[in-house]
C-alpha cells in the first residue's frame, strides 16, 4: 500500500499544481473519481493489463469515459494526463493518485471528512450540532461520513484524521475494565 501511494504522490502533487493554478480543483476531482471507478472495475483492469490492447487504446477508452461529463476542463490536459500515465504503465494508480488529490484539495480548502460511527442513526439537529463543535475544534470545515455500528452498545466513535474520540459505551466499558484491572 505504501509503495501505492509513494508512487501516487508525484502525479496528485502535479495534478493538483495543474487544478489549483487554473482554479479547477473540483473539475479535477470529478475527472479523478470517474477514472478511479472505471479502473476500479475487474473489466477495466483486464483490458489494462492485456498485452494486445495498446496506450492508444487505453487513452481512447478512458477519455470516452469524460467526453460525456464536459468537464471544463481542457481536454489537451486530460489527454495529455493520461498518456503520461499510460507511457509509464501507471494506469492502475488512479485510484491511489485521486486519493492522494483529495488529500491535497481537503488541505487546501480546509475542509475534513470525518468519520463516525454511531449505535443508532442521529438526528438533522445532531449532525449539525455535531459539524458545528467539530469545525470550532479542529479549526476546519467539517463533512460527516456517518455508519450504523450495533457492537458499539450506545453513543459513538469519531475518527478525523489522526484524532479518535471514543465516546461509546463499549469504549468507555473496555476503559473502565482497564482501569480496574490496573
Amino acid at each position: 500500500m505504501s509503495d501505492i501511494t509513494t508512487i501516487a504522490r508525484p502525479y496528485a502533487k502535479a495534478i493538483f499544481e495543474i487544478a489549483l493554478a487554473s482554479k479547477q480543483l473540483a473539475a479535477w476531482s470529478n475527472i479523478l473519481t470517474i477514472l478511479s471507478q472505471a479502473i476500479s472495475l475487474p473489466e477495466t483492469v483486464q483490458f489494462i493489463t492485456n498485452p494486445l490492447a495498446t496506450e492508444q487504446e487505453h487513452l481512447e477508452l478512458l477519455l470516452s469515459l469524460l467526453e460525456p461529463l464536459k468537464v471544463p476542463v481542457d481536454t489537451k490536459l486530460q489527454r495529455k494526463f493520461i498518456t503520461v500515465l499510460a507511457e509509464n504503465k501507471r494506469l492502475l494508480l488512479i485510484p491511489g493518485i485521486c486519493t492522494q488529490y483529495d488529500l491535497l484539495r481537503a488541505e487546501q480548502e480546509k475542509t475534513l471528512i470525518v468519520s463516525v460511527s454511531t449505535y443508532s442513526e442521529l438526528s438533522k439537529t445532531q449532525e449539525q450540532r455535531l459539524i458545528e463543535r467539530l469545525t470550532e475544534r479542529l479549526q476546519r470545515q467539517v463533512s460527516l461520513e456517518i455508519s450504523i455500528d450495533k457492537s458499539l452498545l450506545g453513543g459513538a466513535l469519531i475518527k478525523a484524521g489522526d484524532l479518535v474520540i471514543d465516546g461509546s459505551v463499549l469504549g468507555q466499558l473496555l476503559k473502565l475494565a482497564s482501569s480496574l484491572a490496573a
